[in-house]
């Protein structure tokens, strides 16, 4: 039987099928579209958001020292940290000190040799806590310290870059001290001319990264697992 041809299909009201195909193409076209455009536009919030952190890192300058603090916290993380936390507890703005997420190997006499600190401000004034792991163990450690102590103002002692992520983490906590932050600036972080090394980009990125999380945590009203022991040894 030989194949009619297109008019001979017409008159006897035969007609091909509809093509089906054209419109969910379209609106793949059209979902891919919107996919793209939401990436597009989320890494521009990102990167917008990462502009803002890195610029708001680099304006944080020491505070001016007017009048004293309770206390002094010093988040563990580097040898400038500890340094700056102890000239300041030596030069009197602060009764006592606290060295929050201190390694267990590592003993007063240990951190008074590193520091060539005298070893009687250890034995005087400072304290060790070697419970906290992170910045959320740190936060309620020092929220813990200070209440012991009977401190409302404290000075905080951290990297520049830390800084944002740590007042995330005592904001979040109920009760918690009014802090100043003390920051210190990595030698390795910025260079000479006010902008990021590379070092310092891969960190202020990684330290990004984490403030985003923290804040997702906390819009969320997720509560992670925060230290459950809460030993603070006292030197002496």
């Amino acid at each position: 039987m030989t194949e009619r041809s297109e008019p001979e299909r017409e008159a006897h009201g035969i007609r091909r099928p509809a093509r089906t195909t054209a419109r969910p193409r379209r609106g793949l076209r059209a979902l891919a579209f919107l996919l793209a455009f939401a990436m597009l536009a989320g890494g521009a919030y990102l990167a917008g958001g990462f502009i803002r952190f890195a610029r708001d890192v680099a304006l944080l300058s020491t505070p001016p020292v007017a009048g004293e603090a309770d206390g002094i916290v010093v988040l563990t993380g580097g040898e400038q940290r500890l340094a700056q936390g102890l000239r300041l507890l030596r030069e009197g703005h602060g009764r006592r000190l606290l060295v929050s997420g201190v390694n267990r190997d590592t003993s007063a006499a240990a951190l008074a040799r590193t520091t060539g600190e005298d070893r009687k401000l250890f034995d005087c004034c400072v304290d060790l806590d070697y419970e906290a792991l992170n910045t959320i163990g740190n936060a309620e450690m020092t929220a813990r310290w200070a209440h012991e102590h009977g401190f409302t103002r404290l000075f905080l002692v951290t990297s520049d870059y830390h800084v944002p992520r740590s007042l995330l983490e005592l904001a979040d906590i109920e009760n918690a001290p009014d802090v100043v932050p003390y920051p210190v600036s990595p030698d390795k972080l910025w260079r000479s001319d006010g902008w990021p090394s590379r070092l310092g980009l891969r960190l202020l990125a990684t330290e990004y990264a984490k403030v985003i999380a923290v804040k997702l945590r906390q819009s969320f009203g997720l509560d992670l697992t925060r230290a459950r022991s809460h030993r603070i040894a006292r030197i002496g």
